[in-house]
C-alpha cells in the first residue's frame, strides 16, 4: 500500500479529510481548510472566487486544496460538504458557558472522534494488522506521553489473550525493544500528532530489524504514517484546555479495543484458556466481600 495515503481518503467526508491533513497543508492551503472547517455551510454558498478573498488566497490555492481531497475542483468539494451536512464537530464552548453545556459539547466531540474513525480507519489494513497480530512471535507498543497510557492498556490487554505482549515507559527501553526486534515480530506506534521523535526512533529501529510496523495515529501524512507498514487512522479535533488530544486517545483505544476482540475472535479458543487464567489471577488479588465470610446465626 502507499504510505502516504490512507484508502479510505477516498470515501471520508470531506471536512473529516481536511482534519486530517491539516498538519501535513502549506500556510496558504491550511488557510482555506481552517476556513473550510469552521463554516462549511457557509462555503457552499460561496464562489470559488468569494473564497479566495475571504481567505486572501487565489482561486489557484483553492482548487489545489480540492486536488489535495482527491477532488477535480471547487464545484466537487461544495456538493461533498451539502452532502456532508452542516456538522463540523467540537467546538469549544464559550468561556461563560455552564458546566452542563460544556459536559454536553465534550462528550460530543467523544462520539464524533470515534464516528469519524469509521470513515477514515481503513478495512482491509486493519484485517492484515489483525492477522499479523494473531501470528506475531512477540508484540511490542510504542507511545510517548499521553500515548504511551494507550500503549500500556494495550499490551496489558493482549497480554490476557496469551500473547508476548510488552511496553516500557521509558523512551530508551522502548527504542532498545525495538532494536532486538525481528521478522515475525510486530511493533505497535500510537501517536496522535505521529512526530514525537522518540516514538519515531523507535519505530525505525524494528522496521530497521524486520518487524511489521503499525501506527495507530490521527493525521495521514504525519512522519509516523509515512514510515509504517500499515496505517490505522482514527481520531478526532481538540480545543482549548482539551490538553494532549483527548478525543483521539479515546478513538484510538477504540481500535485497539476492535483488533482485541478481533483477535480473540479469530482463536477462540486460545482467548478463552487465556482469559481464565487471566480470571483466576485477577481473584487472587480481590478481597472478599464482607458478606461472603459473616456468619449466618445459628438457629
Amino acid at each position: 500500500m502507499d504510505k502516504s495515503e490512507n484508502p479510505a481518503t477516498t470515501e471520508i467526508p470531506p471536512t473529516i479529510h481536511l482534519r486530517s491533513l491539516l498538519p501535513s497543508l502549506t500556510p496558504k492551503l491550511a488557510v482555506v481548510a481552517e476556513e473550510i472547517l469552521a463554516d462549511p455551510a457557509s462555503v457552499v454558498r460561496l464562489s470559488v472566487s468569494e473564497l479566495a478573498q475571504r481567505t486572501g488566497t487565489s482561486m489557484s490555492t483553492i482548487v489545489r486544496l480540492c486536488q489535495e481531497l482527491g477532488l477535480r475542483g471547487f464545484q466537487d468539494l461544495k456538493l461533498q460538504l451539502a452532502a456532508e451536512g452542516t456538522s463540523t464537530g467540537f467546538a469549544g464552548p464559550s468561556e461563560g458557558a455552564d458546566r452542563e453545556s460544556v459536559l454536553s459539547k465534550v462528550l460530543s466531540s467523544t462520539v464524533d472522534a470515534i464516528s469519524h474513525t469509521q470513515h477514515t480507519l481503513d478495512k482491509a489494513s486493519f484485517n492484515q494488522v489483525a492477522e499479523h497480530l494473531l501470528s506475531a512471535r512477540s508484540i511490542i507498543f510504542l507511545g510517548a506521553g499521553a500515548s504511551a497510557a494507550v500503549a500500556f492498556d494495550a499490551a496489558f490487554r493482549f497480554r490476557t489473550l496469551g500473547h508476548r505482549a510488552e511496553f516500557h515507559y521509558d523512551s530508551h527501553m522502548q527504542h532498545t525493544a525495538a532494536r532486538f526486534l525481528r521478522p515475525g515480530d510486530v511493533a505497535v506506534a500510537i501517536s496522535h500528532s505521529g512526530s514525537t521523535r522518540e516514538t519515531l526512533t523507535a519505530v525505525e529501529a524494528a522496521s530497521d530489524g524486520g518487524a511489521q510496523t503499525v501506527a495507530i495515529t490521527t493525521f495521514a501524512r504525519s512522519p509516523l504514517a509515512e514510515m509504517v507498514d500499515h496505517l490505522l487512522l482514527a481520531g478526532g479535533t481538540e480545543s482549548e484546555f482539551r490538553i494532549a488530544a483527548v478525543s483521539s486517545r479515546l478513538a484510538h483505544m477504540a481500535v485497539i479495543d476492535a483488533l482485541f476482540v478481533a483477535i480473540a475472535r479469530l482463536r477462540p479458543e486460545r482467548a478463552r484458556a487465556a482469559q481464565e487464567l487471566w480470571s483466576d489471577m485477577i481473584a487472587e488479588h480481590r478481597l472478599s466481600p464482607p458478606w461472603a465470610t459473616r456468619r449466618e446465626p445459628e438457629d
